[in-house]
């Protein structure tokens, strides 16, 4: 019997110089702490970029959610032509000059059963007018059959920056909004517009003529006469 336990010990040193026998490799349990950081992370979910806070800025609630790329979107494409017929609208000869606009893409919260649709807005600065406007998009096929198609931005929401001009109706100063001087917010928008807009410098231009062609929205065609007019002597007809 001692020699059986005597063989069976050598036999076992023998396997174990052979490597005979494999390594258990047991994993060492987490720390506590660990366990309790990675549920923490699982339960998270995606991370997700930091949103950006428009609140002190012109809009009421709900304020938008981030900026957007306007110019890639069809109905803020035609911005270029949009900015010539508000220089042209003002009626100053502005277009004979340099003009500096900048404009900015906002983009708010889908809101109530329209879930598809998603609302964006462009805000327009002017330099030399001292005013902003809130763009909500032109129609680029109108814009192509006629220059003065392109004015949704000339009749949008204007906000002047002139301290000296009446501030009465102007979105954003109400009460209890937290703003006393709107033109602040405004100002705010200015600076945004330099930090993640587009700048544009509109060189002096000659505005193409209206021909015989009138604009949509441009007033009231003539009536023909009841009556043929009366000739006119060539001593008397006026200066064309």
């Amino acid at each position: 019997m001692r020699l059986l336990s005597i063989f069976a010990l050598l036999f076992l040193i023998s396997i174990l110089l052979h490597g005979g026998l494999k390594e258990w490799n047991v994993p060492e349990p987490l720390d506590e702490h660990a366990e309790h950081d990675m549920e923490e992370v699982a339960d998270a979910g995606p991370v997700q970029a930091e949103q950006e806070d428009f609140s002190s800025l012109i809009f009421s609630q709900p304020y938008p959610v981030r900026h957007f790329d306007f110019e890639q979107e069809d109905i803020f494409s035609i911005i270029e032509i949009e900015i010539k017929n508000l220089i042209v609208g003002r009626n100053d000869d502005s277009f004979k000059t340099k003009n500096h606009l900048c404009a900015v893409g906002y983009e708010f919260p889908r809101q109530g059963k329209k879930k598809g649709f998603v609302k964006k807005e462009v805000v327009v600065y002017w330099r030399e007018a001292k005013m902003l406007y809130r763009w909500m998009g032109g129609d680029p096929k109108a814009a192509a059959q006629d220059f003065y198609n392109a004015r949704s931005l000339m009749y949008s929401r204007s906000i002047p920056l002139d301290p000296d001009r009446d501030m009465i109706g102007v979105e954003g100063k109400k009460n209890g909004d937290g703003f006393d001087d709107y033109t602040e917010r405004a100002e705010k928008v200015v600076a945004d517009c330099k930090m993640h807009g587009k700048v544009y410098e509109i060189e002096p231009f000659r505005p193409p003529p209206r021909g015989f062609k009138i604009p949509e929205g441009g007033g009231h065609r003539p009536h023909p006469p009841a009556t043929p007019p009366t000739p006119v002597t060539p001593a008397s007809s006026p200066l064309v």
